[in-house]
């Protein structure tokens, strides 16, 4: 951790970035980048602190944050590096049309991933310097929502006009002559305060203490970063909150604040994790270990049986022949309590509480049909309730028969008699909004906040954690405080806007 900077010092070296700035208004303003980098030295393990120190002798990770931006002008190949255009309505990053390689290079995702491959392993400190202020500075322009979205140069050709606080401002504050794109790059920070180390103080004290940022958990990939911060860019560019004109006011600033300040906190601990990760390991390219096939011959232990092991699934959800619960059903009281206690003691103390929970194997059980499918995964087909056929999940899901989690049941009851606003995010696709209400309501759940499905449209590589923490942007922006998200997928937790996160038992299967 690095120490606390004196008010003084922080001005001046504001004032040192200030004067460092590029002409153009495409990445984080400096102060964006500071915090970002400033949250993520705060949080470096001894060997990479070490090791930073050793490539930036006497300089903070701020202090560098910027250097890419600097150099562009020279450096035209590094050009599209600092962003990746997904237009707004689209919800997949493919590669070949994003990311594709050009005079002015290729996307920000893919420079992530070399950088970080040259800060391990390039064969010159020099490189190696250039890689970790590359590193840092392209994970803060990753989480800045409008470097994932390509309308109009990401939002460089939306003008913007309006006062914040009742004050017009120009210049960084773009809100006289400006644009949308350089309103997020510094003119929301600089509205919110002038010095940047007092905005990390301010999500030290207040974001960073309260919430649990799931941060090793599914989607936790450059690409799927992008993808999150796409799915936030649609959210604060949007008819709604901007009209036309490109009217800007204290109430778009009330609405985007918490996604401001989500998106600065989750790029430095993701940078500090990133960076630990790192420098963590133990050489540039490890050999790859082949493990032999176990031979009873060679007294090695026999590889895990299928059959075995879904016998032990079987006898994991069936209860014991004496009565009480079973080992799932213990295992899924465990997390659901947790969450209970957490959320009935948190409602009290904030004006708008929210509960996000997921639905299959975290609100409704599904064991009856993937038995009936010998734990395997069938999508299509029909699904009747007669042993050794086939049951489909779609025909199953239309069907409604999935009983209650009964641990998940009574934490959406309890939740909801303390005030809370319950909101069911799920991987279900649209059209089955009908039959998913129609079973929630059977099984016991009722009077939710809000049910939201996948687009219709949306492919499988859609990641589920990409949806869902843009989901849970959503109603962040509605104005609620989401107290605890709860799923059975590391997916379902991924990429903050929650307070705690609660995982239920899953042995069955995973969703990126």
């Amino acid at each position: 951790m690095s120490p606390r900077r004196h008010p003084l010092t922080r001005r001046l070296a504001a004032a040192a970035l200030l004067a460092l700035a590029p002409v153009w208004c495409h990445a984080w303003g400096q102060e964006g980048h500071a915090i970002v980098a400033e949250i993520a030295q705060r949080r470096l393990t001894p060997a990479a602190a070490a090791a930073v120190a050793k490539l930036q002798p006497g300089a903070s990770l701020a202090s560098v944050a910027s250097w890419p931006d600097n150099i562009r002008g020279e450096r035209k190949d590094t050009f599209n590096w600092h962003f990746v255009d997904i237009p707004r309505g689209h919800h997949e990053y493919d590669e070949k049309v994003h990311c594709a390689p050009s005079d002015k290079g290729d996307c920000i995702v893919n420079a992530l991933r070399r950088a970080q491959q040259d800060l391990r392993c390039a064969p010159t400190e020099l490189v190696r310097q250039e890689a970790l202020r590359f590193v840092v500075h392209f994970v803060g322009d990753l989480h800045q929502p409008l470097h994932a979205t390509g309308d109009l140069e990401g939002g460089n050709g939306f003008k913007v006009h309006g006062s914040l606080h009742g004050q017009t401002c120009k210049g960084a504050c773009a809100l006289e002559s400006g644009n949308l794109h350089s309103l997020w790059d510094s003119g929301l920070i600089r509205r919110t305060v002038w010095d940047w180390g007092a905005y990390v103080d301010r999500l030290e004290k207040t974001l960073l203490a309260t919430q649990d940022f799931d941060l090793k958990s599914g989607g936790d990939q450059p690409a799927d970063w992008a993808i999150q911060s796409h799915a936030v860019g649609e959210l604060v560019w949007n008819d709604t909150l901007i009209p036309a004109d490109g009217t800007i006011t204290d109430a778009y600033y009330a609405a985007v604040l918490p996604v401001l300040d989500q998106q600065l906190a989750l790029g430095g601990l993701r940078l500090a994790r990133l960076l630990n990760e790192t420098f963590a390991a133990p050489s540039c390219s490890a050999p790859v270990e082949t493990t032999p096939w176990p031979s009873a011959e060679k007294g090695l232990k026999p590889a895990a049986n299928l059959g075995e092991l879904k016998a032990q699934f079987q006898a994991y959800q069936h209860r014991p022949a004496g009565g009480g619960p079973s080992g799932y059903e213990r295992d899924q009281a465990q997390p659901a309590e947790a969450a209970t206690a957490y959320v009935t003691a948190r409602a009290r103390q904030v004006p708008k509480p929210a509960l996000v929970l997921d639905i299959d194997e975290t609100s409704l059980d599904n064991g009856a049909q993937m038995a009936q499918n010998d734990f395997g995964y069938i999508i299509n087909g029909d699904c009747t309730p007669v042993p050794g056929t086939a049951c489909g999940a779609l025909a199953w899901d239309a069907q409604g028969r999935a009983p209650a989690i009964a641990a998940t049941l009574k934490l959406y009851r309890a939740a909801r008699a303390a005030g809370v606003a319950v909101f069911f995010i799920t991987g279900r696709k649209e059209a089955e909004r009908a039959a998913t209400e129609a079973n929630l309501r059977s099984a016991g759940y009722d009077g939710w906040a809000g049910l939201v499905l996948r687009p219709d449209s949306s492919h499988s590589v859609y990641s589920a954690a990409s949806f869902k923490a843009g989901e849970r942007a959503r109603i962040v922006m509605q104005g609620y405080q989401i107290l605890a998200t709860v799923g059975d997928q590391p997916s379902d937790l991924s990429g903050g806007y929650a307070e705690k996160a609660f995982l239920m038992p899953n042995p069955f299967y995973r969703i990126p």
